[in-house]
């Protein structure tokens, strides 16, 4: 692995600088260092999504909610 000191680096144009970004973030995002939990958390997600009723009519304005709060 060639390692590029801060002199290196700053010696690059804003063009080779973005492009060695980009490259560090992809190296970053490539490998999926725990897949279980990200699946884990994929079906908490699609349970509250099916639990989801946007025709509900139990809903409250946020001012209500702040009145409740204050009436504990």
């Amino acid at each position: 692995m060639a390692v590029l000191s801060k002199s290196e680096i700053a010696a690059l144009s804003p063009q080779e600088r973005l492009a060695l970004i980009d490259d560090l973030w992809e190296s970053l995002e490539a490998p999926r260092l725990d897949a279980s939990v990200e699946a884990a958390h994929r079906r908490i997600i699609e349970e509250r999504l099916a639990e989801y009723d946007p025709s509900t009519e139990d809903l409250r304005t946020v001012d209500e909610v702040c009145d409740q709060l204050r009436n504990r």
